[in-house]
């Protein structure tokens, strides 16, 4: 096969899942990165502490806080959205401890 038709081929999945994702998000998914009421308010539900002790874990990054509480909220949609953020602060320490 040609290079090139390969690599079209590749950046066709690529776009591809990536409009995925992206259509995902916006069905309802709990989105962090882009502050709607509805997240707003939820993450007012957060303790403050809670909060800082992820950002803390995570070196102040909050772009990566956020991305590891979506990934627990995603694979644990029946929890509260502390529930998420303890249980990433759990993940985190758990791993840290296991290397």
């Amino acid at each position: 096969m040609d290079l090139s038709l390969l690599l079209a081929i590749a950046l066709l999945a690529a776009l591809i899942f990536w409009l995925n994702r992206r259509q995902r998000g916006r069905r309802g998914g709990y989105r962090l990165n882009t502050p709607e009421p509805a997240a707003t308010a939820s993450a007012r539900s957060v303790h403050g502490r809670t909060q800082r002790e992820l950002l803390r874990l995570v070196g102040g990054n909050r772009a990566v806080a956020e991305r590891l509480v979506e990934q627990v909220q995603l694979r644990n949609p029946n929890h509260s959205e502390q529930w998420c953020w303890e249980k990433a602060i759990y993940d985190i320490q758990r791993d840290r401890h296991s290397s």
